[in-house]
């Protein structure tokens, strides 16, 4: 389905970016970032924006899932100063077979999936001052997740970043864990009405 308009633009850490408009049925559309298609510099700029928001809280180590979350967490781990760096997986691999695991449903992908932490990672989480990120924030569900899986490998929870937030669904799926997140830009959900996508005012 062809909308208009065909972008949304939206200031991500200061820098305005136009994210394409993506029907997800007939009656609601979202703007999408897919962040592995927007280059080195974008990836070089939003792990140093997220960094500063991170460094406050002084971290010991990043955490982020496969996939889109992947290049967040290198960016931000290496705007930090830091190495070593967690990564959150969905995909079944034969070295995950006793990993960590929650469920989760996310608004961009089909039906449930599940998240998986190695075990071998754990001794880089227990006790440790974690800083999770991700690239959008929508439905909460997988950040809430994660959050979950990682308090199962003794995490400490110091921070949560995203490049953007989408809506607020988010808030009540986090309760009291959404004062910890702060993103780099907001963008809203779309009601399509005769092929225009208009905005909805409550995700505003």
């Amino acid at each position: 389905m062809t909308l208009s308009p065909e972008f949304h633009t939206v200031s991500i850490a200061g820098v305005d970016e136009a994210l394409p408009l993506i029907a997800l049925n007939d009656a609601i559309a979202i703007a999408l970032l897919m962040v592995i298609d927007r280059g080195v510099r974008f990836g070089a700029r939003i792990g140093a924006a997220l960094a500063d928001i991170a460094r406050p809280h002084q971290p010991d180590i990043v955490v982020g899932p496969a996939t889109l979350g992947i290049p967040v967490a290198i960016e931000v781990t290496r705007a930090l100063g830091l190495d070593d760096y967690v990564i959150l997986q969905k995909s079944p691999k034969i070295h995950l077979a006793d990993a960590l695991r929650e469920s989760v449903t996310s608004v961009t992908s089909h039906g449930v999936q599940t998240l998986m932490l190695d075990r071998r990672a754990v001794p880089l989480l227990e006790g440790r001052r974690v800083f999770v990120v991700d690239d959008v924030a929508s439905t909460g569900s997988s950040l809430a997740a994660m959050l979950r899986l990682l308090r199962r490998a003794g995490a400490e929870i110091v921070g949560i970043g995203t490049i953007l937030t989408e809506g607020h669904d988010w808030e009540a799926a986090l309760g009291a864990d959404a004062a910890l997140l702060k993103a780099l830009g907001h963008i809203p959900v779309f009601r399509i009405e005769n092929g225009v996508a208009v905005a909805i005012p409550e995700t505003l």
